[in-house]
């Protein structure tokens, strides 16, 4: 009885997502292949909360990624099986706070105002490199507040691991979003601290909206990234946008996305991204999807058209300088 009673204030879910498509591409040469993760990246969670009374609750995630088409790991080092995010913390009335490898809340912003798949996925400019980005921070702290009057907002601060007295790698990103009836908006940041003395801090400052009128979703987003290679003088600061739409019809959907970016007062640097995505529902947890995405080239640089590739795993067509990529993918995701 005794042993009940404690089982009944905990409660702990086993989840997970099986995402797998095949892929023509031609960019530099023709390929087709099977790669994993186009809506989402695959993966095995486990989360759970306690509730330790007077509201307060603790609360845990654990999320290995895994690769369907090989059984591999989604992480180009190999050595880290929780890749995903791994935390836990404490949650009440005044939010919640955690610890461990989590999502930025630069990161989280662009998810929510991002028409291609969900998580940045398969179509993304920010997938591909287009639109910069940090999605994972090791070693971080994040508070996230309550929804106040459609108000809400998170803070991160993800240490270095230095020595006491230096910031090198440290990582400072934060968020505030408004949500009203069809309207939504957020202004996000993220600070990358430089790796040495001889380094930059990077800053990415991202403002984003969405309205919805009827089944379609309007969505754009303005980003400005400083220092986005880190070396001390150099011609790297980058002005980005997005734009696209969402449109849902029974158990289908209709994604499209437009995304374009520019190395400031560098000549031919301007690089776009196209994606077309369909999405037909088999059931709550069963998804046929069918994705299409060009990405134009100027002369001076080669991105790549490619999968669910935030650790570098599935990497994308080769494309020399100049080179467009184009790539379609055809796939499933089951969710249980």
């Amino acid at each position: 009885m005794l042993c009940g009673a404690a089982h009944a204030q905990s409660n702990v879910t086993i989840y997970g997502l099986l995402d797998v498509f095949l892929e023509y591409g031609k960019a530099n040469a023709h390929a087709f292949r099977e790669q994993s993760g186009g809506l989402n990246g695959s993966r095995l969670g486990f989360k759970g909360t306690e509730d330790l009374g007077g509201g307060l609750k603790a609360n845990f995630v654990l999320e290995h990624g895994l690769l369907v088409d090989s059984g591999g790991l989604h992480d180009s080092s190999g050595k880290s099986f929780w890749n995903r995010q791994i935390h836990v913390g404490l949650s009440d009335s005044w939010g919640s706070v955690s610890m461990g490898r989590q999502y930025s809340p630069l990161i989280v912003q662009q998810d929510t105002f991002d028409p291609a798949p969900n998580t940045t996925g398969y179509g993304s400019a920010y997938n591909s490199g287009v639109l910069r980005t940090l999605s994972r921070v090791n070693n971080s702290v994040v508070y996230k507040s309550p929804s106040i009057g459609g108000f809400e907002g998170s803070l991160m601060y993800g240490l270095g691991e230095n020595t006491l007295g230096t910031r090198y790698g440290a990582v400072l990103s934060g968020s505030a979003k408004y949500a009203a009836g069809p309207f939504a908006a957020g202004l996000a940041f993220l600070q990358q601290g430089k790796g040495d003395a001889t380094q930059e801090d990077k800053s990415i400052w991202n403002l984003a909206g969405s309205y919805q009128i009827g089944d379609f979703q309007l969505l754009g987003a303005l980003q400005r990234t400083r220092n986005d290679s880190q070396k001390a003088n150099t011609v790297d600061d980058r002005n980005e946008f997005l734009l696209g739409g969402v449109y849902n019809f029974g158990a289908n959907q209709i994604r499209a996305s437009w995304g374009q970016a520019k190395v400031k007062d560098a000549s031919d640097s301007t690089v776009r991204h196209v994606s077309v995505g369909f999405i037909h529902n088999l059931s709550k947890r069963t998804s046929l999807y069918a994705i299409a995405q060009e990405i134009h080239n100027p002369k001076n640089l080669a991105y790549r058209a490619s999968g669910y590739s935030f650790d570098a795993v599935e990497n994308g067509l080769p494309a020399n300088a100049g080179v467009n990529a184009q790539a379609i993918g055809f796939g499933i995701r089951h969710r249980f």
